[in-house]
């Protein structure tokens, strides 16, 4: 794994490595699964990193007010994952390659949430979430599924995140929560 200074460059860092790495198991004639499943794996983990330790302490930088942007993060997220559970193949592929480029994009560069991270945080806590995205655990990988509800496509998955994060914020009586 890369080791970096501060948390947007690790981060980026990995994005690259993930880009190699999908670009690797669609290079050949037939997928490389053994890289799929580095990638998926990969992948899995860095989404743990940006929601479990970066989009957390921008929050209690923020006095415990989540980014602006951290809800349309998490609905890609959620999309992303949905779209790691069946098996790969080409167009899998393609759809997360396509929905990844949407994604990473709203992260990287001047403007993008890592930067936003990083101007909340000082100095010694951009370089301790490094440490702690470097550290971050492996997760645990379960096996493809391939049941009916399974999105295969980036539009299906971005939908039913959507549908899912506004349930879950509202409330019994149909009002917001927070």
């Amino acid at each position: 794994m890369v080791n970096e200074r501060t948390i947007a460059a690790y981060l980026h860092a990995d994005h690259e490595r993930l880009r190699r790495l999908l670009h690797r198991a669609t290079a050949a004639t037939e997928l490389d699964l053994a890289a799929f499943a580095d990638f998926r794996r990969g992948l899995l983990r860095h989404i743990g990193i940006e929601e479990k330790l970066l989009l957390p302490a921008a929050r209690g930088a923020r006095g415990g007010s989540p980014l602006e942007r951290a809800r349309d993060l998490r609905i890609d997220h959620a999309a992303i994952t949905s779209l790691l559970v069946g098996t790969p193949d080409r167009a899998l592929c393609r759809e997360i390659e396509a929905l990844l480029f949407v994604h990473d994009a709203k992260e990287e560069g001047c403007g993008g949430v890592y930067d936003e991270c990083e101007r909340l945080l000082s100095d010694d806590e951009i370089a301790v979430l490094a440490q702690r995205a470097a550290a971050f655990p492996a997760v645990k990988v379960t096996p493809y599924y391939d049941g009916p509800k399974v999105h295969r496509t980036a539009e299906s998955a971005l939908a039913s995140a959507r549908r899912l994060r506004a349930s879950a914020t509202t409330g019994a009586t149909g009002g917001a929560t927070s």
